[in-house]
């Protein structure tokens, strides 16, 4: 299998910058997608925001930032730093951050600006950064920003049943969740980081979780089973850095599905596990690769997409757009 992790050459597609003689300009100063501009969350904001300003400027580049307060105006901020020409938009910060960036980018019918190219700098906080191996140091995220590489990117799409009723619809990059995996990660998006970070969301995540009857149709079979989390992945990390899906590859047009079986204690127990992807195979985990995947539960279950907390829930569905995403590596 091929890793994920090592940053890959990739050609820009035919909607880059440059790529036409009747098309945008090239971007100035040599950098290959123009300068960064970095959109930040309120807890990066206090401190990583300028050490990776500082780290870019040691570099030759001013990045131009802001802070998206709450979280949810990055997408209004991503939107306006796209219409004003910037093409490298980079978030710094959590997961839920970085999600209200990508689907700016990208929307359930495909991607919207397919010239732009989405950075991530996790700095310790955020689950999606793992998977692409990128550093957490800023002075060594500041030379993978400035550098050419991209990895072009599967986005996983969900469809749920919205609280009055009606079919709703999303993306994800990272991971969508069910469940125990859907409190813990809500909850590490809006806590400090690290381990007391961590242990927070994962008692709060057991508090709040129950198990309850599910169906579970994923390519070339179903299964009934009581359901105490489902983790439906396109990266391998969640849950506050936890490879949860070890063998997720968000280029292959397929989705990692975990699905625990039990109580959501047993998940929590295990955590130790988890955090070194060394839970499966095991008796009450279920493991699959599938273009589709589909759940519904007797009992209503927490949906969260990359630590966002969607309104409503099951029945939901999943599939993917291949390789609709560029990401800065």
């Amino acid at each position: 299998m091929r890793a994920v992790t090592a940053p890959l050459d990739a050609p820009a597609p035919s909607g880059a910058p440059g790529d036409h003689p009747d098309g945008p300009p090239d971007p100035p100063g040599g950098l290959p997608f123009g300068p960064p501009f970095l959109i930040a969350d309120p807890a990066a904001a206090r401190r990583d925001l300028t050490l990776l300003r500082r780290a870019l400027a040691a570099s030759g580049v001013v990045a131009e930032a802001a802070v998206a307060r709450p979280v949810e105006r990055a997408g209004t901020i991503a939107a306006r730093a796209l219409a004003d020409g910037h093409r490298l938009l980079v978030a710094v910060g959590s997961d839920r951050l970085a999600h209200a960036v990508a689907r700016v980018l990208v929307d359930p019918g495909g991607p919207r600006w397919p010239e732009a190219v989405l950075g991530l700098a996790g700095l310790g906080r955020q689950d999606l950064s793992a998977t692409f191996g990128l550093p957490d140091e800023p002075d060594k995220l500041a030379r993978h920003l400035l550098g050419p590489n991209l990895f072009l990117a599967d986005v996983g799409r969900a469809r749920w049943r919205g609280p009055d009723g009606t079919e709703r619809a999303g993306v994800f990059a990272n991971t969508a969740e069910l469940g125990y995996p859907a409190e813990v990660s809500a909850r590490n998006g809006t806590l400090p980081g690290g381990r007391a970070g961590r242990l927070a969301a994962a008692v709060g995540g057991l508090a709040a979780s129950r198990s309850t009857p599910a169906h579970l149709e994923v390519d070339h079979t179903a299964v009934d089973l009581r359901l105490a989390g489902l983790v439906v992945a396109n990266g391998q990390f969640s849950m506050g850095r936890m490879k949860v899906a070890p063998r997720a590859l968000p280029d292959d047009g397929r989705l990692s599905v975990i699905a625990f079986q039990g109580q959501p204690l047993g998940i929590y127990a295990r955590s130790k596990d988890l955090y070194y992807g060394l839970h499966v195979p095991h008796p009450s985990i279920r493991e699959y690769q599938s273009r589709r995947v589909a759940v519904d539960t007797a009992e209503p279950l927490a949906l969260v997409l990359d630590g966002w907390r969607a309104a409503g829930g099951p029945p939901v569905s999943f599939d993917v757009l291949e390789q609709v995403l560029r990401v800065k590596v």
